[in-house]
């Protein structure tokens, strides 16, 4: 049956008009308005539970978002361990450098980096991030012994631009030790996180990177840190979960293991 008639069928049933019939448009009358106001909320209550009685039949899924760099360097190498312990979970990760609605897209869990304070959600610290000079160990065994932080001025220097914050940036790095200089040394120049990490993989030059993203490398010795120098701490990393709904069995699991394999690597 087409809306209209719906409405009709309503309106005779009221026994009085909901709606104006303007040229082109329609506008609620008093009537209602009033009736809007109170029967509005009762079909969001009846929404809410469809979506949710829908979730309980595959409550074995997890649909995960995170960003491209914690995905390809953290968490993907790790997750095996979680499908070890929990092999009836089906895993869908939607993966994006800009924070997605939770809610609108349907995601269980979230891993955020930033501050913690995100409306609509609620957030649980995971990993603090810290970054320091970082090379690869080709390229560490073929540069010169560095003693100071103003010796890397003659190095091969990577650059992270785009919509990182200035502390990624060399030329605050540089004014953090206390090394004056009016703008940032030649170099290499991505937008890209992941493709700043690669091209250290590659031995293309230093980057201003750090844990937790890739203390797997750290760990193996394939990147190494040229210079013995305090670290930077910068913001951390939160495992966050919609307000609007409970979490599935399955999703608590994997935030409990997520929160297990972190401890051992916080160094907050």
């Amino acid at each position: 049956m087409a809306v209209s008639q719906q409405i009709k069928s309503l309106e005779g049933f009221l026994g009085t008009l909901l709606f104006h019939r303007l040229h082109r448009s329609l506008r609620l009358t008093r009537a209602g308005e009033r009736y809007y106001q109170t029967v509005a909320p009762s079909f969001h209550s009846i929404l809410k539970v469809t979506q949710e009685l829908q979730k309980a039949e595959s409550s074995n899924n997890i649909t995960v978002t995170t960003s491209t760099g914690f995905s390809t360097y953290w968490l993907l190498p790790r997750i095996g361990d979680f499908r070890r312990r929990h092999p009836e979970a089906d895993l869908r990760f939607l993966v994006a450098d800009t924070y997605l609605d939770l809610s609108i897209e349907d995601i269980d869990v979230a891993i955020r980096y930033g501050s913690g304070d995100w409306p609509n959600v609620t957030s649980k610290f995971l990993l603090q991030e810290q970054i320091f000079p970082v090379c690869s160990k080709l390229y560490f065994e073929n540069c010169a012994t560095l003693q100071t932080a103003h010796e890397l001025l003659g190095e091969r220097l990577l650059h992270l631009e785009g919509r990182y914050d200035s502390q990624t940036r060399w030329l605050t790095w540089f004014r953090e030790q206390g090394i004056e200089i009016e703008e940032a040394p030649p170099g290499i120049r991505v937008n890209n996180y992941t493709d700043l990490v690669q091209a250290t993989l590659e031995g293309q030059g230093i980057s201003l990177i750090g844990p937790p993203v890739i203390q797997k490398y750290l760990d193996d010795g394939v990147l190494v840190r040229p210079l013995k120098i305090a670290p930077t701490a910068r913001r951390a990393f939160y495992l966050v979960l919609p307000k609007d709904r409970e979490p599935t069995p399955s999703t608590i699991e994997f935030c409990e293991w997520i929160h297990e394999v972190a401890a051992p690597f916080d160094q907050s």
